[in-house]
């Protein structure tokens, strides 16, 4: 085994001068710009999918004779197969790259069309039940065929810009230049755009698809997402990969304790070495790596809060869409073209609400810097306080949900009155969205933490486990599984608006349907605003740890470590901070989160107790 590693160590040497295209990070800004654009046009095209469908049940259930209803579980199948290969598969992409997984799932799901066009396309009897199960089928297979693309399409992002969302003046830490998370430049308003993309473009599908039955087949809203998925697949052959085969191995660096040792082997898989010693051998080893790293971090009550408020407002932006059509064809007896124009004003507010993610324009930037890092965390709560701002749009949205609640009575109201504050409840989803992706990302960030990434760190200033395990980052595996996670739920909880949507509005209308979301997304407000507050003093930077820090060298390759004992260790400082303490939410004293970490390499938290064997005499 070990003369293995050497040779393929060999192979894949250290010092080998070749030249090699740039990591994605360091593409120029005009590259990158187009690379992103494609990722955004990825996450539209799964929008565009759904809200066609969903523009189109009334003529479709036509079509089929559906007395039973079963055509609206068209797009349930198809979200749960979303659902399911989104939480599994997320981990592989970052063990064979991502542009085989976007051109295949896109190049099958494309031919997945024709047998629904073909289903819908004449009449049908209402006792061939054939017809809908073929339908059903080939939703369900779409849906699971394109989770495979969609584990891709922010993680694009993540590899042209970093998950940093700092700015020039953060809120939270002063700006360290050679910070390893400001690699790439920061998301900054690429973030508004996505979450733009991710529920504006339903609306977008939605409108397509009302016009389309107006006065054409429902056939012809499957060829139309053909010919997008057609040109969206020529567009992603054409665009270049942003995790080339080169970069899909990683060096690991083992720590031998008995012969106190270096020695480095080729390993391939950065979830499970993320969480392990040893890379995968196989590729459900992998994937088996990242539903563990998932249900960790689902056990942390900070991070299940916000999880939660993602899905839910996902769910609720689906729920609007289809009520606020029935409720201006029901009610307001419009013809379906221009209901379609109607749902257009939740893509029209969730657009107005992308130029206000940018850090400078809205929340995570400063107009003064300070001059330490407690200086932002005072107890004062003024206009400027990012936690003000945040908890200000987040009650801003149930409000908003209140408010169509009861403009939704009928023709009581005009019906530009539900039309506005569907578009309200959109512009404020986009800004929540963002901000519950941004804080994924600053509690769950630790690229600049992981053990041989950042050459300050001593090696003894490493847990015991960690002392062995050191790679070079990639991703962000921790940010990811938060992110997909909080997809899978997104797309459960929208599976079960589409799914009982309807039998609501029959059974109690829609007026109280969309008002028990509102008030369940209002509980789920309050507990996320409570896991956001932070309550507690809690020590980040040991005792006697100002004035000893300086720059020292990580053992070189084959060097022994035996001189490096007890006094060669140095705490870890992040920023510059005038205090050894700092106030922390329930979301960042999660087991995982960033702050977490840094108490770890501090030696503030002890390790835990290692289990006795048994031994049988």
């Amino acid at each position: 085994m070990e003369v293995r590693d050497q040779l393929r160590a060999h192979r894949y040497s250290m010092h080998k001068h070749s030249r090699r295209q740039p990591v994605a990070r360091n593409w120029s800004t005009s590259k990158k710009r187009i690379v992103a654009t494609i990722a955004c046009i990825n996450t539209s095209l799964l929008g565009i999918i759904v809200g066609i469908y969903a523009g189109e049940v009334p003529r479709i259930q036509y079509q089929l004779a559906d007395e039973t209803r079963t055509v609206i579980l068209g797009n349930v199948c198809l979200y749960l197969g979303l659902a399911v290969s989104t939480a599994i598969v997320w981990p592989l992409p970052l063990l064979h790259g991502r542009k085989p997984y976007i051109l295949g799932s896109l190049a099958i799901a494309l031919p997945l069309q024709f047998p629904q066009a073909v289903v819908v396309g004449n009449p049908r009897s209402p006792n061939k039940h054939i017809f809908k199960t073929g339908l059903l089928l080939s939703r369900a297979i779409s849906g699971l065929v394109l989770g495979f693309a969609n584990v891709n399409f922010i993680t694009t992002l993540f590899d042209l810009f970093g998950v940093s969302l700092q700015s020039n003046k953060p809120h939270q830490e002063i700006v360290v230049v050679n910070d390893v998370r400001r690699h790439g430049g920061g998301m900054g308003m690429w973030l508004g755009l996505w979450s733009w993309c991710s529920i504006g473009s339903i609306a977008i599908g939605f409108q397509i698809g009302a016009a389309i039955i107006e006065s054409l087949d429902p056939d012809w809203g499957f060829y139309i997402v053909i010919i997008f998925m057609a040109a969206v697949l020529v567009l992603n052959v054409l665009a270049p990969e942003t995790r080339r085969s080169q970069y899909r191995r990683s060096v690991t660096e083992v720590y031998n304790r008995d012969e106190n040792f270096i020695t480095r082997r080729i390993s391939q898989g950065e979830v499970k070495l993320h969480i392990s010693t040893q890379g995968p051998k196989y590729w459900f080893e992998e994937v088996w790596a990242g539903i563990k790293l998932s249900i960790m971090m689902m056990c942390q009550w900070g991070f299940a809060f916000l999880a939660l408020y993602l899905g839910w407002i996902y769910a609720q932006i689906v729920l609007v869409i289809v009520l606020l059509g029935a409720l201006l064809s029901r009610d307001y007896r419009w013809h379906p073209d221009y209901v379609g124009l109607g749902v257009m004003s939740v893509a029209i507010g969730a657009l107005l609400a992308v130029p206000l993610t940018k850090a400078g324009i809205f929340s995570r930037d400063r107009k003064r810097g300070p001059r330490t890092d407690s200086m932002t965390l005072e107890r004062e709560i003024v206009w400027t306080s990012h936690f003000a701002r945040r908890i200000l749009f987040m009650l801003a949205l149930p409000a908003a949900s209140i408010a169509y609640t009861v403009s939704s009575a009928g023709r009581r109201y005009p019906y530009m009155v539900p039309i506005v504050c569907a578009g309200v409840i959109a512009f404020f989803s986009v800004l929540a969205i963002a901000e519950c992706h941004g804080l994924i990302m600053e509690a769950y960030d630790v690229c600049d933490l992981q053990p041989g990434v950042n050459t300050r760190h001593r090696l003894q200033s490493m847990a015991v486990e960690d002392r062995r395990r050191r790679t070079n980052y990639s991703s962000f595996p921790r940010v990811s599984a938060g992110i997909f996670l909080s997809q899978t739920i997104g797309f459960l909880l929208a599976a079960v608006a589409n799914a009982v949507g309807g039998i609501l509005t029959r059974r109690i209308g829609a007026q109280a349907s969309i008002g028990v979301t509102g008030g369940i997304l209002l509980f789920l407000t309050i507990a996320l605003t409570a896991a956001l507050w932070r309550f507690k003093a809690v020590q980040v930077i040991p005792n006697g740890a100002f004035g000893t820090r300086r720059p020292t060298a990580v053992p070189e390759f084959g060097t022994e470590v035996k001189g490096l004992g007890a006094d060669d260790w140095k705490p870890v400082v992040i920023g510059n901070p005038s205090g050894k303490t700092r106030r922390m939410s329930i979301l960042e004293l999660g087991t995982l989160s960033r702050w977490t970490e840094v108490r770890k390499l501090n030696k503030l938290i002890p390790d835990p107790p290692k289990k006795r064997k048994r031994v049988i005499t």
